[in-house]
This record gives structure tokens, sequence and C-alpha cells, in this order.
């Protein structure tokens, strides 16, 4: 072989060594997540929603079938939902959650708080966790609002993510919780409760912190007002903050469809609210005052006409009614009969009937009071009319009272109460003047009137209504009795504050009012408005601009 050719194949030889040396060398780099599933074990938690067999001062009970979503935070990042797994006989749950922990170090601590509407913001700085106890709550028949029940727990400090990959919490109460009776409350014939409220010297619900390391919560823009939605009077059950209440005064606002009672005393001896305990108290509404819908205390409210109609007789059709019986009635009358139901039976089974109020003074808003009932299984409505004004009532088989809030009318009117067809019961009728809430001019046909929800209503572009469970409302007065409603949604960042309702003022009343809406630090809106106080309902006030636009708040 010549020279030339062994020097070609050494040339080879080499360049294949090269080739599989390179080869061997070059490792393939594969991208290693950064992300674990990480699985938690919750045990069991004492009075977790429904309340068993009081056990000392504690009721225990467990998770519950309606548990449905946490919120789960490491090292204080943003919050993330978790979907919860309670176990088959509720004593413990389960949820798991994909972290990633690329951006975090040694050591990793797990926070967790249930529900999840109720965790809000979370402050590093402060080594705490904002949490909202709703400020409105729904109570069931022996359970506590389950969005008041608050629960929270931290985890050890973990010193790497793998021994973190199975995590047991413990969870604790935030929340403390109260049972509520009221006793000699006096209901008007055909009178139920639409709402409690209760309001406290020291706040008990709204925004505060809790510090994670422990289970203490402290104020952050709480409220002295809790709303409980319930139509009962006794074992009203709600959730509130631990706090020592003392000898303060706790007021108590019972909405019906009638009007509002309140109550003011002192708390029970020996009441306090601690986290994961049940105080059981009474309140005596012996001598608590009543104000009826659309009037407030301030106001100036005249009774024009009363009429129970105890001179009737116990027949039920066989006499006609007598207007000479009564005065109040001296108008006209036509097919209206003394009733065994103890007030008067308007109509027959062939024709509508009706009755005449004398003469009355109603140049100023005014309220018609009467208690309905049906007649068998005639459909025909009641009809109240004054002036061009009728306003309907659908007769039900139980006896009920109405209360008909109309706008003024004159000096001299007569209030006609009829049926539409056939016949129907009607009883106690009081018809009561408003004299200080004359200066409105109050429309039932404002376009605001349609809305129902609290909220503001100021255009297309400017609207915000609650979301009852998520956001909250709260209100602090100044020493003039100015109320602050404010409006959250803590999902949003987002707050809406209205400034310049009195729980003095009455329907008809005019005032100012100041808005301050904003997202986070950046002004949505900003503005004064000229309202009048329209309508109220239970807890509820509807405040007009005049052109249809306005705003929702409580009382």
């Amino acid at each position: 072989m010549n020279s030339i050719a062994k020097a070609a194949l050494v040339g080879v030889a080499a360049l294949a060594v090269f080739v599989s040396c390179g080869r061997d060398e070059i490792d393939v780099v594969e991208e290693v997540s950064t992300v674990r599933t990480v699985k938690f074990t919750a045990g069991m938690v004492d009075t977790k929603a429904q309340f068993g067999e009081q056990e000392g001062d504690s009721w225990p009970t467990l998770w519950t079938a309606n548990d449905s979503q946490l919120k789960l935070s490491l090292n204080y990042a943003t919050a993330i939902a978790a979907g919860i797994t309670p176990s088959a006989d509720y004593r413990s749950a389960t949820f798991s959650a994909n972290i990633d922990f690329a951006n975090f170090s040694a050591p990793y601590t797990y926070y967790a708080v249930s529900p999840a509407s109720a965790a809000q913001a979370l402050s590093p700085s402060r080594e705490a966790w904002k949490v909202t106890i709703p400020c409105e709550q729904t109570p069931t028949a022996g359970s506590v609002d389950e969005a008041g029940i608050i629960i929270a727990a931290s985890s050890y400090a973990f010193p790497d993510e793998v021994s973190a990959s199975e995590v047991n919490l413990q969870f604790q109460h935030l929340t403390a919780y109260g049972c509520m009776s009221l006793d000699n409350l006096e209901l008007h014939s055909g009178e139920s409760v639409q709402a409690v409220e209760i309001t406290t010297t020291t706040p008990i619900v709204g925004d505060w912190y809790w510090n994670t390391s422990g289970a203490e919560i402290t104020d952050y823009g709480a409220s002295s007002t809790l709303t409980l939605n319930t139509s009962s009077i006794s074992g009203i059950w709600f959730a509130c903050a631990p706090v020592s209440v003392g000898d303060e005064i706790l007021t108590v606002n019972v909405f019906t469809n009638l009007g509002v009672f309140k109550k003011m005393t002192l708390f029970p001896d020996g009441c306090k609210f601690e986290s994961g305990q049940a105080a059981i108290f009474t309140v005596d509404m012996d001598g608590a005052g009543f104000t009826a819908a659309g009037s407030g205390s301030g106001s100036s409210d005249v009774v024009v006409l009363s009429e129970e109609f105890d001179n009737n007789t116990t027949s039920d059709s066989s006499t006609e009614f007598s207007s000479s019986k009564f005065s109040n009635f001296s108008g006209s009358t036509s097919k209206a009969y003394t009733s065994q139901y103890g007030g008067v039976k308007l109509g027959s089974s062939s024709s509508s009937g009706y009755i005449t109020s004398k003469s009355l003074d109603l140049s100023s808003s005014f309220t018609v009071t009467l208690n309905v009932l049906k007649y068998g299984s005639d459909t025909g409505k009641v009809q109240v009319t004054v002036g061009s004004v009728t306003k309907e009532i659908t007769p039900t088989s139980t006896d009920t009272a109405y209360s008909l809030d109309f706008d003024a009318a004159t000096s001299a009117s007569t209030v006609k109460i009829g049926t539409s067809t056939k016949r129907a019961y009607i009883d106690n009728v009081i018809i009561t003047r408003h004299d200080s809430g004359s200066g409105g001019g109050s429309s039932t046909e404002d376009a605001l009137l349609q809305e129902s929800e609290y909220g503001c209503y100021l255009g297309t572009s400017l609207t915000w209504a609650l979301n009852a469970g998520t956001e909250q409302v709260t209100r602090l007065y100044d020493t003039n009795g100015v109320q602050t409603y404010t409006l959250i949604d803590s999902s949003e960042v987002e707050e809406l504050e209205i400034v310049g309702y009195k729980k003095t003022f009455v329907k008809g009343d005019s005032f100012t009012v100041y808005v301050h809406w904003r997202q986070g630090t950046t002004v949505v809106h900003s503005g004064t408005y000229a309202v009048t106080l329209i309508k109220e309902a239970g807890p509820k006030v509807w405040l007009s601009t005049g052109n249809g636009e306005g705003f929702i708040i409580k009382k």
C-alpha cells in the first residue's frame, strides 16, 4: 500500500474515532418540571356546620356535604382554590393542588382558609390573611349560615418540597357563634318577620386579619351591624368574631311586613363569643318601639282612620253592611256584608262589592293597612282606590296583613276598598298619613323601583349590583348619625361608598349623598347626588335621583 493510501486510511479511522467520541460526550438535557401535586388531609373539626348535641361548652359536628372549596397558599403566595372531598362519615376531608415550586425556597409553609368565599388578601409583611365574616347571613333551622363558619389551618415548615407531598392540616375556628331568641315580641295579626338586625358597640362581622401563627383575628375594617335573613324569632343562629362584649349595648331591629321593632338592651350576663363555641342568649323585646312602614323615628304620623269592625255581627251574608254602624265609612256601600270572619265580606257570588271611607285629609303621603282573606275558591282581587290610583291585593287562604303606600292625594279624599269580582274578606283597616314625608313626591312609576338588589344604579356603564354571598355590606356612622354605606367586591378589589343617609329619614325625605367608587387605587367614579327616599322594604331603602337612577342600600 503506498504512502498516500495509508495516510487516507488513517484519516478515515481518525474521523471515525472522532465522530464516535463526539456522540458519546454530548448530553441530552431533559426539562425537569417544578410542579408538584400536593395532597392534603384535614382532620376532624368541631362545629363545622350543623350544630348537634352540646358537649360542655362546645357543639361538635364535622365537615358537611356542602363543603365544596377552600383557598390555599404556599408561603403567602397568591391563593388558589382547591376542591374539598369530605370522608364518607364527614369526620375528615381531603383536597389536592398543583403547586409550582419554581419561585419558592425552603422552608415551605401552607395556609388554608375555608370556605373559599371568606379568604381575601394575603399580607406577607403582617404574616396574616384577610378574611371576611358575612355582614348578611341566612341561617337555617339549627344552623349558622355556612358562609360564616370560617376555619383556617397552617402547616409545619417543611425543609423541602419532597417531604411536603403529603400535608396533614388541623383546622381551627376563626369565628364564634350565637343563638338568639326574642321573647315577648308582640306581632300584629297577619304580621310576619322578614329580617332581624343586631348592632353591637364592638364590631363583630366584616373584614378581619387572621394572624396565621394561631387562631387570633384582629379588626381590619370590621362592622358592628349584622343582618339575619330569617322569619324566626327563636333559635336564630349567626356567626361572628370571637370578641368580648361585656356590659355593652345590643340593639335589635326586627323588620316585618308592617314596619320595624327596635329594642336596645345590655348583653345578657356571661354572654361570650369564643372561637368555635356557641353563645345562647335571649333578648326581651317587651316595650320595644315600633315604627310603621313608610315612617321612621322623628316622623310625624297621623292615623286618619282606624276601623276594626268590632260592632259587626257573626253572620256571614244575611245582613248588608250598615255605614250607620261604622262612621269611618259614611260614604256609599254596595254588596258589602257583615262577616263571621269578624270583618266585612265584600261582594257576592254574582257581583263585586265595595265600601268607601268618609272624606279624609290625605294631602301627604300615606299608608293603607288592612287584613285580607280569600273567600272559598273565589279568585278576585281586593282593590284599594284613592282618586285615580288603584292598588291590588291577591287574597290567600291565610289571614294576612298588607301595607300599601300611596303618594299624597288631596285634603278631601276618600278610600274605596272593593273586589274586582265576587267575594273576599277584609278587616282592621288603618290609614296613616306621614306628614314629615310630604316633601318628597315619590312616584310609584320610578324606574329605580324595578331594581331589587343592593347597589349603585347610575346608567348602563355605572351599574354595580351586590352578588350575595361574595360581596359584603358594612357601614359606619359619624357623630350626626350620617351613614357610610360600603359595598365590597373582594375579587375585583372594588369598593363603593355611599355617604349621607340617616336611619331617621322617612319615605319622601330629600337629601344629598356622596359617592366614591374605586377599584384598587383607581377611582372609577366620584360624585354628589340629590336623592329622595322613595321606598322602604325590610332593611332596604331606595334612594332615587328622580330620573330612574339612584341607590339601594341598607337602613
